[in-house]
């Protein structure tokens, strides 16, 4: 069972689908959502409510994809058709799709940093560019690993 929960009383206020119907396509969606973004599926998931509003889009639009019948009607000299065929896609797109990765992404993966200027032994000049905000440490002290390179007399 996902640790997302998603229900028909859910869809209810959007859209007038059949409880049956509701149920089979939260079911689907939950399933396919649960290849791209496994972590759905842990107890210990925190994204829940972001992951229920990605999930009920994805199952509302499919909802009103349409019949997908091309229909036509005509009166008199006058025709319409209207084509409502539509080919069958994935029920995510990209961008919920990526949208639910992100939601799997904890502390724990992603870009990290490395603090490369140490505080701690390293003592770095009044005029060192970190003083200023910089990125770069321009008094040598990384160099030595202790003092700077070079100081100004006081």
């Amino acid at each position: 069972m996902a640790a997302v929960a998603l229900t028909p009383e859910d869809l209810a206020p959007f859209a007038d689908i059949d409880p049956a119907k509701a149920a089979a396509m939260i079911e689907d969606a939950l399933a396919l959502a649960a290849t791209v973004a496994p972590c759905i599926t842990e107890d210990s998931f925190t994204g829940e409510g972001a992951a229920r509003a990605i999930l009920r889009g994805a199952v509302l639009r499919w909802h009103e994809s349409g019949t997908g019948a091309l229909q036509t009607q005509s009166a008199g000299p006058f025709g319409v058709t209207l084509d409502n065929r539509q080919p069958r896609r994935g029920l995510f797109t990209p961008t919920e799709i990526e949208q639910l990765q992100g939601l799997c992404k904890g502390a724990s993966t992603g870009a990290y940093a490395v603090d490369t200027v140490s505080t701690g032994a390293v003592r770095h000049a009044d005029i060192c560019a970190l003083r200023f905000g910089a990125t770069y440490c321009s008094c040598g002290a990384l160099l030595t690993g202790g003092d700077p390179l070079w100081e100004d007399a006081p």
